[in-house]
């Protein structure tokens, strides 16, 4: 009898994509992006694609002040405070905005997920706020069932417009089979194997319990890629009814023409009517079309979706430039770059 060998994960990753490290992945398109950098003369042409969000929204972004344009229906409650702030103030904040535990806690400049817990209770918030040494927006906890990103794109002279990536999201999940213990079905799911430190102080009391059959336990609540959530393609649910409750929702976002919805909804039927919708970020020129992720999607088709973005953003950019919004200096993207990579924030 044959025997099913198992390979370790930090070898089978580099046999899918989806768990390539992002600097790896994106070696290929560096060279079409430079192209278009030289047909546009700069090579921060990316930066006129979204003149509402500091540098397009490729980062350093202010999250809740682009959020904020939006209609209050689709955003969640929140705001946004120091870290260093006393509890007091804090209980008296989220009094204010009406808000109460469980909430979402991440830094109000940042990207790909870093930094972003939910937290259950004030107990828990006090050693988050310690680690954390940059301004924070907290937000009500959504708890719709459904997490999608949604790539929605238009142009400012030609108004043109589109949904171009839709990507739904499953949570990092475990389920009891009556034997295994809780750290063996961790172990066993290939998408906790990065994750099983963090994951082992998380669910410490539980760690060696045995989890009793048809016992699902959702291990991150967080829908990002790094934090072992599954990206699945979408885009079947594309079509006009869509693309008019984006463009309904978009219309107060003046100066903002390219990126992602990250959002919750409770459910599909709702999301096509454009109720029950929850928008917890909104991503600039950095956004990606995350259903490219989906395991079963081929590597050269998710490099040829990358460059119908890129190339979106090229051409939105030159029509924002017709309308007198300049790139912006690339010595001064550099400097911010460095700063916020080298530079520890108080």
């Amino acid at each position: 009898m044959s025997r099913k060998i198992k390979i370790p994960f930090i070898i089978s990753k580099w046999f899918h994509f989806e768990f390539w490290p992002f600097w790896f992945f994106y070696i290929p398109m560096f060279f079409y992006g430079f192209y278009l950098a030289i047909k546009a003369k700069s090579f921060a042409y990316f930066t006129p694609a979204n003149p509402a969000m500091k540098f397009g929204g490729a980062f350093g972004m202010d999250k809740m002040s682009i959020l904020s344009n939006l209609d209050k229906q689709y955003i969640p409650k929140g705001f946004v405070a120091h870290s260093k702030i006393e509890p007091s103030e804090m209980k008296q904040l989220m009094m204010d905005h009406e808000i109460d535990f469980p909430i979402v806690c991440k830094p109000n400049v940042g990207e790909r997920g870093v930094g972003v817990e939910k937290i259950d209770s004030e107990s828990d918030l006090l050693p988050f706020l310690k680690d954390m040494h940059k301004d924070i927006l907290f937000q009500e906890f959504i708890d719709y069932p459904i997490e999608l990103g949604v790539f929605y794109h238009r142009f400012p002279i030609s108004k043109k417009d589109g949904i171009t990536s839709i990507v739904r999201k499953e949570f990092l999940t475990i389920t009891g089979n009556g034997k295994l213990k809780f750290s063996e079905l961790v172990k066993a799911n290939i998408r906790a194997s990065s994750r099983i430190s963090y994951l082992k102080r998380k669910y410490n009391s539980k760690w060696n319990q045995i989890v009793p059959a048809g016992i699902i336990y959702k291990l991150e609540p967080i829908g990002n890629h790094n934090r072992g959530t599954k990206f699945l393609d979408g885009n079947n649910l594309i079509n006009d009814q869509l693309i008019s409750v984006f463009r309904k929702i978009s219309k107060p976002l003046d100066g903002y023409y390219y990126g992602r919805f990250d959002m919750k909804v409770n459910s599909i039927e709702d999301l096509y009517k454009g109720t029950n919708i929850k928008i917890i970020e909104l991503n600039g020129t950095n956004s990606e079309p995350a259903h490219i992720y989906d395991p079963d999607f081929p590597l050269l088709k998710a490099y040829k979706v990358i460059i119908q973005h890129m190339r979106l953003v090229y051409e939105i950019s030159m029509e924002n430039r017709k309308l007198g919004f300049e790139p912006d200096s690339f010595k001064e993207i550099m400097s911010a770059l460095y700063k916020r990579t080298f530079t520890k924030k108080a």
